[in-house]
Order: structure tokens, then C-alpha cells, then sequence
């Protein structure tokens, strides 16, 4: 009885470790979606950046019709990369966990895309003034860092966990010791800035690499 346990445990453990290995393999073929969100995003933050510089007219007439504000350039990237990621898949299909790691990516984009919801109750004199700073770095890093650590669950990649660590250290240094900036643009913001770009073009290179190796 023991002896037929520990095959069975055996062959579960060489079918898991198959899996590992084909996902790895077969991933690896979708490195085009993580380097052309990777482009659009470099975009995004331009556009970002030029938005909170303040010296463009045109950003501040967005940002004051919340609607404009977030088809342009929020709701706009999002749809551009969901159909990057429709295009590419159309020539190659995603199958097995390769579709559920697509899941979790898209899942995060849409996440950090979608702006945050304040409210603030003032009360009088009404001439107070209330400045008020928000900071989403520590959430964009820690949910990029569970993409890259799942990825890595999956593929068997550890690069991927141990950059996800890192970002698990940078999002929890920016929420309990950087301070929220009040100035539009400073060095501690480029991080929040370049996160999203970065990790997919990065994240796309490392597979594409790894593409070559198993050729």
C-alpha cells in the first residue's frame, strides 16, 4: 500500500512538474502582448506626465469634465490593450494555464487603469481650503508583484518571483515611509510613472529570451 502511495505521489508530482515545464515553454510565445503594452504604456505616461506638469491647457480642461477625464487617456488604453492582446492571441491561442496567466495580466491592467474614486466632506467656513494627495504606488507595484509571482508559479521562472519581491518591498517602503508628493512631478513619482511600462517590456524580453533559449 505504501509502495503504490509513494508512485502515485511520484507520478503526480512528474505530471505537475510537465505541466510546469510545458506552460513555461508555450508562454513564452505571447512575449509580443507583454512588448507592445509595454510600448503603449511608455505613451500613457507621457501623457500622464504631461498632465500633471499642469502646463498644457488642454489636460486641465479634462480634468474638469471627470467623463473626458477618463475616456481619454484612461479608458482609451485599456481598449487598445485588451485589442493587442485579441490580435495577438488570434494568430497564436492561448490554451490551458497559459489563458489563466492572460487572465491574471489583464485582470491587473484593467485594476491599475481604473482611477480612484475620492470624496471629501468640507465643512465651514467654506473658504477652508483642503489639499488633499493621493498616492497609488504602493498599490501598483504590490499587484504587478502578484502577476510576476503567479507567472512564476506557473512557468517555473523564479527571475519573475524575485522581481516580484522586490516590488513587494517597494510597494510597502512608498506606503509606510515615502510620503505623498505635493509637487507635481518629483524623482520619488517616476517609479509610480514607469512601473507599468517597464514590467511589460521587461517581462516581454525575459520571455522572448527564454523563447530563444528553448529554440
Amino acid at each position: 500500500m505504501d509502495e503504490k502511495v509513494l508512485q502515485q505521489a511520484v507520478d503526480d508530482i512528474s505530471v505537475i512538474k510537465g505541466v510546469i515545464e510545458r506552460t513555461g515553454k508555450s508562454f513564452v510565445s505571447f512575449s509580443k502582448i507583454f512588448i507592445y503594452w509595454g510600448i503603449l504604456f511608455i505613451f500613457n505616461s507621457i501623457i500622464n506626465t504631461m498632465g500633471y506638469s499642469g502646463k498644457f491647457e488642454f489636460f486641465s480642461t479634462l480634468y474638469s469634465y471627470p467623463v473626458l477625464n477618463f475616456i481619454f487617456p484612461v479608458a482609451l488604453t485599456a481598449i487598445i490593450a485588451i485589442l493587442i492582446y485579441r490580435q495577438v492571441s488570434k494568430k497564436m491561442p492561448l490554451v490551458g494555464l497559459e489563458k489563466q496567466l492572460m487572465k491574471i495580466w489583464l485582470l491587473i491592467l484593467i485594476m491599475n487603469v481604473i482611477p480612484p474614486k475620492i470624496s471629501v466632506s468640507v465643512m465651514e467656513p467654506a473658504a477652508q481650503v483642503v489639499t488633499i494627495h493621493t498616492d497609488l504606488t504602493p498599490t501598483l507595484f504590490f499587484s504587478l508583484a502578484v502577476a510576476l509571482i503567479a507567472t512564476s508559479l506557473f512557468t517555473g521562472y523564479r527571475q519573475l518571483k524575485y522581481t516580484g519581491a522586490v516590488y513587494i518591498f517597494i510597494s510597502l517602503l512608498y506606503a509606510y515611509v515615502i510620503p505623498a508628493s505635493a509637487n507635481a512631478i518629483t524623482l520619488l513619482q517616476l517609479p509610480y510613472i514607469l512601473a507599468l511600462p517597464f514590467t511589460f517590456i521587461y517581462t516581454g524580453l525575459f520571455l522572448k529570451s527564454r523563447q530563444a533559449r528553448s529554440e
